[in-house]
C-alpha cells in the first residue's frame, strides 16, 4: 500500500475550501483512506486508485467552475515493507522517544 500527500488549488479569486470538499467526496467515494490536515490531504491506498482519485479531482473542480486546477501529489510506494499513515507516524515517534533525554 502506497501512502500519498495531495495539496489542491483552484483559481477561482476565492477560497479553496469548496475544492478541497470535492476532493474529499471523491476520495469518500473511491474508498481511499484520509486524514485532512490543515495544508494538505494524506492518504492510503494503491497507486492507480490515487492517481485515479486525482484525474476525478481535477474534473470535478473544472466542472465546479475551476478554470484552473493545480495540484500536487506526493507518493511514497515501498513494496519491501508493509506502511500506514499511522506506522509512519508511530516510526518517527519511537525513534524520538529513543533520543530523547
Amino acid at each position: 500500500m502506497a501512502t500519498a500527500s495531495l495539496s489542491i488549488s483552484a483559481d477561482t479569486g476565492e477560497g479553496i475550501r469548496e475544492y478541497v470538499a470535492i476532493a474529499l467526496d471523491v476520495l469518500d467515494e473511491l474508498g481511499i483512506r484520509y486524514e485532512l490536515t490543515s495544508m494538505a490531504t494524506n492518504m492510503e491506498g494503491d497507486v492507480a486508485t490515487i492517481c485515479r482519485a486525482l484525474t476525478i479531482i481535477h474534473e470535478r473542480c473544472h466542472g465546479h467552475g475551476a478554470a484552473r486546477v493545480g495540484s500536487l501529489l506526493k507518493i511514497d510506494d515501498r513494496i519491501d515493507i508493509a506502511q500506514t499513515l499511522a506506522s509512519k507516524v508511530q516510526h518517527v515517534q519511537a525513534y524520538r522517544s529513543r533520543i530523547t533525554p
